[in-house]
């Protein structure tokens, strides 16, 4: 087995459950789970990121369900990933100095169906000494509400419920126990044991489990971005959590699609306890353009421009109208409606367990310009990228003209009232800004003057309703002086200069009534729901990014060495985080916060090196 980088061991407190950084997350561009390091997989949705769950114990100890393979012994372990991969490694730390190596891993499908989705390979090595290995299969099929029936299938078995079907091999000597496969095996030194499991009834691949990991190496080895990309000259120290924040957005996209989730879990809390908790397997028009912004950023065009073909290309409605939804599945279908699952526990005990989402019926007027921004650093690499879907980015950025003076949703999703946020009027001056350079390539002479005279009076709206000259700062909203995080992105975006007083003003105050250290929350007002949440870390890099791009280097460079050190063992983020009590809260890991890292990290290499990022990325002519 390939050598691992430093591991390092995270214990649980006695008396508690796990953590969200004691687990690792593998995938395979179709779906991913997650692998405990105690040996257990508690997560795991198959065949896709969005379907029922066939391992849920992350949300109810008792009745989840999950995978365990682990040594029958108790001892101390640690993961780390393989290098440059999405492989993961448990090590299990015994008695008599003996180990067990434990390595998990998706094949990337390369069959037809749904059956070639859903493979997952484990493979156990005992070091030092002999390690009796036990093993439990236990899918709880449709979220929990099936239990299995068992049917031989030599040299496996399958697992049946009413209407899903799950395959196990192992060279362990499994049987039946009820609704569980179980099973136990002396392993001894440089022996190796395997156990696999996919969705449906057949085993999709003659490879051996060996091949199948030095396939599934090489792809992740050999799609990290290249060692004479820009990106990577001026990563520098900070590269080890560069590499993991761009495989994490690769193994969060979808191959069919180009698409990107947002995360691959549900209801993994903002706060312990509390009741914001969240179907976030699903594509947010914004995260997702974000994630292709990231990418183009890394040199990775091909995933950038199949994912921006991928909401060009979506059918229109039948009634001919062209709207673009604030989220859809990973296969353009409408993400499901928010329903609640009452029979599981959830995540230390929070409830509701959610899945679907109601958000997907908003109005959020942020998405067309974070999708037009990335459209137009597309065009940036690949200036005819977007040639056949020009009426369709005209049709849209119409829609901001005939729109962008009504009340939305804002970014934050609030569930109350519709109203007039100052970050999504920002967000459509974005649109027309990047139409207006998109119509100037295209040689549109008309749309430039109208698109520009309508920017201009956004700009002009946002200028005197949306700043508070009593405080020297934006505001949240037009009729709401509170403050809120999301105005970090006004300098980002090019609508003032870092060093304009209001830009100062405002990175000033946020760091004032909402920065906890280097930590961020996203705002202090009622939003409709009950409870507290945790800090919010993609708005903690983008007050990296204003900092390191204002001048301000060292606290810059401070701040962002503090956030690295607040990700788990693993250098995976969640979506939020308690500085307080020193734990990750949300979803996990979530694409949205490694994107922030890496932009931080771009601003960061800027203000160091400007020179490492002379020349196209490498990988732009591919």
């Amino acid at each position: 087995m390939t050598e691992e980088r430093r591991p390092r061991s995270v214990v649980p407190r006695a008396g508690r459950g796990p953590g969200l950084y004691d687990f690792g997350v593998i995938g395979n561009l179709h779906t991913a789970a997650l692998v405990g390091r105690t040996g257990g997989i508690e997560w795991g949705c198959l065949p896709r990121f969005a379907s029922p769950s066939v391992f849920a114990r992350l949300l109810d100890r008792r009745r989840g369900g999950s995978c365990e393979l682990a040594p029958a012994e108790r001892g101390r372990s640690a993961q780390s990933y393989l290098p440059s991969s999405n492989v993961l490694r448990t090590r299990f730390h015994l008695s008599g100095g003996r180990l067990l190596d434990l390595l998990d891993f998706m094949p990337l499908a390369r069959t037809r169906g749904a059956e070639g989705l859903g493979m997952i390979v484990r493979i156990a090595e005992a070091v030092g000494g002999p390690v009796e290995l036990r093993a439990v299969v236990d899918p709880r099929f449709d979220y929990a509400r099936e239990r299995a029936t068992w049917t031989a299938r030599p040299p496996g078995w399958i697992a049946s419920g009413s209407a899903d079907r799950l395959w196990v091999r192992s060279d362990l000597p499994l049987a039946p126990r009820g609704p569980r496969l179980a099973g136990r095996l002396r392993l001894d030194p440089g022996r190796t044991a395997t156990l696999e499991l996919g969705w449906g009834t057949v085993r999709p691949t003659r490879r051996t489990a060996t091949e199948l990991l030095a396939h599934t190496l090489a792809f992740w080895e050999g799609w990290v971005h290249p060692a004479g990309s820009p990106f990577h000259r001026i990563a520098g120290e900070w590269h080890p959590a560069v590499e993991r924040s761009e495989l994490l957005l690769k193994l969060l996209s979808h191959e069919d699609t180009g698409a990107f989730v947002a995360a691959p879990t549900t209801s993994l809390p903002e706060w312990p306890g509390g009741v914001r908790n969240w179907d976030y397997r699903y594509v947010w028009i914004r995260d997702a353009a974000f994630t292709a912004q990231a990418l183009l950023l890394l040199g990775h065009v091909r995933e950038a421009e199949a994912f921006l073909e991928w909401v060009l290309r979506r059918p229109r409605r039948r009634d001919g109208r062209d709207p673009l939804r604030v989220m859809y599945g990973a296969h353009g279908q409408s993400a499901p409606a928010e329903r609640e699952l009452s029979h599981l526990t959830g995540f230390g005990g929070a409830r509701p367990v959610r899945v679907g989402n109601a958000a997907r019926n908003q109005f959020q007027l942020d998405i067309f310009g974070e999708f037009l921004d990335a459209a137009r650093l597309l065009a940036t690499f690949r200036p005819d990228a977007l040639d056949a879907h020009r009426a369709r980015l005209v049709g849209w950025t119409e829609e901001v003209v005939r729109r962008w003076r009504s009340p939305d949703s804002g970014i934050w999703e609030v569930r109350g009232p519709p109203r007039h946020y100052v970050h999504s009027k920002l967000m459509a001056w974005v649109a027309l800004d990047r139409s207006v350079a998109l119509a100037r390539r295209a040689g549109d002479g008309e749309a430039v003057a109208r698109w520009s005279a309508v920017r201009e009076e956004i700009r002009g709206y946002i200028l005197t309703k949306g700043y508070d000259p009593a405080v020297g700062a934006f505001r949240r909203a037009v009729d709401d002086d509170t403050v809120d995080a999301a105005n970090l992105r006004i300098p980002l975006v090019g609508f003032l200069p870092f060093d304009d007083p209001r830009v100062r003003g405002t990175v000033r105050r946020i760091e004032r009534d909402l920065a906890v250290g280097p930590f961020v929350y996203r705002y202090h007002a009622p939003d409709g729901l009950e409870g507290p949440e945790g800090t919010f870390l993609p708005a903690a890099f983008w007050l990296v990014e204003c900092q390191a791009r204002s001048g301000r280097l060292a606290t810059a460079r401070r701040n962002f060495r503090r956030l690295l050190r607040a990700a788990g063992p693993l250098g995976l983020l969640p979506e939020e985080y308690d500085p307080r009590r020193r734990r990750p809260l949300g979803n996990y890991p979530q694409a949205f916060s490694h994107i922030g890292l890496l932009r931080a990290a771009v601003a960061l290499g800027e203000a160091e090196a400007p020179s490492a990022l002379e020349g196209p990325p490498a990988e732009a002519a591919r």
